[in-house]
């Protein structure tokens, strides 16, 4: 929307990031990554599936394909993103507000069991374990290599509930 966006455009810049060419799946065919608040956390195992609004209707669809992905919240506590492969860059992608990006879907050793979403305190423990864990992803490309290594330094307890 140029001017007349809602987002101004250096806090836009800071939340939409073009993946270096080098990593990209399709030569000319480029990924955009979306920083987001959302991050989950637990103190059990929990893994959470990150999908795309496959049940959402969009009168005009997206000119690509959303990734997905799995990881292990328990250990991996780290802010989402949403990353697109813009397969058609002659059309415009068009985000519009109030409209779902993905769906999450979270997994844990008993299915039975429902999951429970609470507002957890950033805790100086929490802040300073994913602090330790965000870092290693600018020198690692198979982060998922390093889940029994992060997983042996872990705390035993990371979430408190904020009250």
């Amino acid at each position: 929307m140029g001017e007349q966006s809602p987002v101004r455009t250096n806090k836009l810049r800071e939340l939409i990031t073009l993946v270096n060419e080098n990593e990209w799946r399709t030569p000319n065919i480029p990924i955009l990554q979306l920083k987001l608040p959302y991050c989950f956390i637990a103190d059990e195992v929990v893994y959470l599936t990150q999908l795309d609004a496959f049940g959402h209707y969009r009168k005009n669809h997206l000119p690509g394909t959303i990734f997905g992905g799995r990881f292990p919240i328990h250990i991996w506590p780290r802010p989402l993103m949403w990353a697109f492969e813009w397969h058609d860059t002659s059309k415009d992608l068009i985000l519009k507000r109030g409209e779902p990006l993905f769906y999450c879907q979270f997994d844990g050793y008993d299915p039975s069991r429902t999951i429970k979403l609470l507002q957890a305190e950033k805790t100086p423990e929490l802040m300073h374990y994913m602090d330790q864990i965000s870092g290693v992803v600018n020198y690692v490309n198979q982060t998922f290599s390093l889940f029994n290594e992060v997983e042996k330094v872990r705390p035993k307890k990371l979430l408190k509930v904020e009250k």
